[in-house]
Order: C-alpha cells, then structure tokens, then sequence
C-alpha cells in the first residue's frame, strides 16, 4: 500500500481502494477525500454534461488550464458576498486587521467602527474599492478559503 496519496500528494490517513465505476475494476489506493472528489467529477461529467468517459482526462488537463490562467482582477457579486460572510465569521480583532490591510487607515479611525454592522459595511466598501482601483497586470487580489481571507501579493 502507497504512503502517499497519489492525488493529493499527503499521506495516507484514509485510504481506500478505489476503482472505476463503469468497469469495477480497482484503479489503486488513494485517501479517502480524493476517492470522494474524483467520484463527484465523474457523476457531474457523465450526468450534466453527457461526457464520453475517453475524454475525461482531457477535459481535466483544461480544467486545470483554465483555473491557472491569470485572474481578471474583476470581482463577481457572488464572490463579494463569500468575502463578506467569511470576514463575519472573524473575531473583531481579525476583522480589524483585515480592514486595515485593505486600506491606510489607523487603528484608530478602524475602531471608529462600534459594531459588526459598521465593520462589515466598511469591509465591504474598501473590497469594492480596492477591486476597483486595482488593473489587471496587478497580481493583487483578494483570497477566501476555508481558513482565511487575505491580501495576496
């Protein structure tokens, strides 16, 4: 059995036998969240998008294309919206230093802002400005993920 998860490049904590579904046959052990995203990549692409099986691999190596390719430095509404909801979920002093990353305000002029309600608007003003002042050679941009939201350089 591999120490390492083929896919995900981490050792194995949960690994699982996996294999194809059309066939049955076994394809190797992999950890167990790998085995859950290839399987919901194949359900979406053999249901929604009515994919023959032999072209899967390609249209992964395009997929992986494409989310490589340089970002717009536009941001979606959607994406404002997770940016907001993700700074709720921040205690004051995170969301603070947050607000200060995307503007030259002082801790003071920041702590102007007595509740969630203010945090958030202003949050949300500087996000929309510093989304609107920025072009797209800046590699600037701002990132959601589970763990954290920053300014990337």
């Amino acid at each position: 059995m591999p120490r390492v998860c083929p896919i995900l490049l981490r050792e194995l904590d949960n690994p699982c036998v996996d294999h194809d579904h059309r066939h049955g046959e076994i394809r190797g052990v992999i950890d167990g969240n790998a085995n859950n995203l290839i399987g919901v990549i194949e359900r979406k692409y053999y249901s929604f998008c009515s994919g023959d099986p032999k072209e899967l691999p390609n249209v992964l190596r395009r997929i992986a294309e494409y989310l490589e390719k340089p970002k717009s430095g536009y941001l979606h509404p959607v994406g404002l919206n997770q940016l907001i909801a993700k700074f709720k979920g921040k205690n004051k002093q995170e969301q603070e230093n947050m607000i200060q990353s995307l503007s030259f305000l002082s801790k003071d002029e920041i702590n102007t802002c007595k509740n969630l309600k203010e945090r958030v608007k202003a949050y949300r003003t500087l996000l929309k400005l510093f989304y609107e002042t920025k072009t797209t050679t800046n590699t600037e941009r701002v990132e959601c993920s589970k763990n954290s939201i920053q300014q990337v350089r």
